[in-house]
């Protein structure tokens, strides 16, 4: 079957990629072309609108031998000719060979100088001054567009999730942890317990306005670099696998700690372009200073991830997880024309990534959610069992011991019973000590109030020593549960 859009493949043996894409800037200039993306491995234009066409968008692949160029309507017009489409590609063929052949050395060396200091990405042919700020280019981290679309896409997301959390109640500086995990927080307890789409939606959840400005600035830094070198639906599909790879380590370390933010998901971003960088598909004299700097920043966060209070693990499974997705897709980048290869490359590793995470959640305590939800029942159970110490000022002994015989002694049985049945239940080493404080706890409370009992009935006041006893006991393991 026919390809859809044209495409042609130019060689160029003895040249550069850097050399490549002076010659293709050089052609695109004297056809008068937009570029709407420069990048050592993708150039993208766009031909000027005319009555019979809105224009024609012509991605440009470039690898170690040459270039692959594709050319479609940016949208579609009655007028609009598919014959338009191969003359372009004829056109920008035409001019490649001829910049090649009038292009000096003099001017070769300049203009490499020029990409090499530059470090822009994103270049609009259209202006004159490509170092002049403005506006618009903030724009571009904001507003989807086609061929550019998931970073900006992804920055909103979250942007909007935390102006709805902000609006609902939320505190902007400090979430509390309920509210983190009422938005989609991700919680061992809760997330295994039937919610595992926390995996995702945590990565969209910020602890506060400083958490989601760095690491919006973070994903906005990385998305320009990598999108146009991989496109948009890659991108937004490696930020989502990356990212539940980087919730699912979070997961198998932490027993009991929230988790939320995007960092995992950035991480996993970074993880990709390193693996990328460490291949012959940058231009080597781009990929040591990209190198460097990339390194340095990952290797400060995570440095200082260790400080505490950083969910360190989601950015160590990010990582991870960004280098085999790179690693994997160095194939499908060097031959853009396979185009089952290119989706090949996404869903293996994708699919090993995702069922290695869930094997290993799999011999993970799988009942913490559903002890969790016991001890919500335990403190309704609670509430009942303390009405006898909660009598107003004034009650009598014997009032008081109507609420032993018909609250206290019931409630607390009741929580000693519904404690022993969460016996075979799989818990975690953190949960399953609080599992026998909680027991004991409650063994403790029937215990009191039964020589509580004894106490009001009896006319030579009974066992107060034995209680006196009983309620140092009970204070004291209302200690370890409390954490003091």
């Amino acid at each position: 079957m026919a390809n859809k859009h044209p495409t042609i493949r130019v060689e160029t043996n003895g040249l550069s990629r850097s050399e490549v894409i002076v010659l293709l800037v050089e052609a695109l200039r004297s056809l008068k072309w937009g570029v709407e993306h420069l990048h050592p491995m993708r150039v993208v234009a766009m031909t000027p609108r005319s009555w019979a066409s809105h224009g024609e968008k012509v991605t440009i692949e470039i690898d170690g031998s040459g270039f692959n160029a594709q050319c479609k309507f940016d949208q579609w017009s009655p007028l609009a000719k598919r014959s338009r489409l191969q003359d372009d590609l004829d056109k920008l063929t035409s001019a490649f060979a001829d910049a090649r052949v009038n292009i000096t050395p003099d001017q070769m060396s300049s203009e490499l100088k020029e990409l090499e200091e530059s470090g822009v990405m994103q270049l609009d042919a259209s202006t004159a001054d490509a170092n002049e700020f403005k506006w618009r280019d903030v724009g571009v981290l904001f507003i989807p567009r086609r061929g550019s679309w998931a970073t900006p896409l992804l920055i909103d997301t979250s942007i909007v999730v935390y102006v709805l959390m902000v609006i609902s109640g939320v505190h902007f500086m400090e979430p509390t942890v309920d509210q983190l995990i009422g938005w989609g927080g991700n919680l061992r307890a809760i997330t295994l317990a039937g919610e595992q789409w926390r995996l995702l939606t945590c990565g969209f959840v910020h602890i506060g306005i400083v958490h989601l400005l760095f690491n919006m600035y973070a994903l906005a830094m990385i998305g320009v670099q990598l999108e146009p070198l991989l496109g948009s639906t890659r991108t937004a599909l490696l930020y989502v696998i990356t990212g539940v790879a980087a919730s699912m380590t979070s997961l198998w370390w932490h027993d009991n700690t929230v988790s939320a933010g995007a960092s995992g998901a950035i991480f996993g971003l970074y993880g990709v372009f390193l693996a990328l960088l460490s291949t012959d598909l940058i231009p080597k004299e781009a990929r040591k200073q990209l190198l460097q700097s990339i390194g340095i920043f990952v290797l400060y966060n995570l440095m200082y991830g260790m400080k505490g209070g950083v969910d360190n693990a989601a950015h160590v499974g990010g990582l991870i997880s960004g280098l085999v997705m790179g690693f994997a897709l160095y194939p499908a980048l060097r031959r853009v024309e396979n185009s089952g290869l290119q989706w090949m490359t996404m869903v293996l590793p994708s699919l090993a990534l995702i069922g290695a995470g869930s094997v290993l959640l799999g011999r993970l305590p799988a009942d913490d959610g559903k002890f969790y939800r016991t001890i919500d029942r335990f403190q309704i159970i609670e509430e009942r069992g303390l009405s006898p110490f909660r009598l107003p000022e004034g009650a009598t002994g014997d009032q008081q011991l109507v609420l032993v015989q018909d609250s206290g002694i019931p409630a607390w049985r009741e929580a000693v019973d519904l404690l022993e049945g969460t016996n075979e239940l799989k818990l975690s080493e953190a949960l399953a000590e609080k599992r026998r404080q909680f027991l004991e706890y409650a063994r403790l409370r029937l215990e009191s109030v039964e020589l509580l009992e004894q106490v009001l009935s009896r006319s030579d006041g009974g066992p107060t020593d034995a209680l006196d006893a009983s309620f140092a006991k009970v204070d004291s393991v209302l200690n370890v549960l409390n954490g003091e």
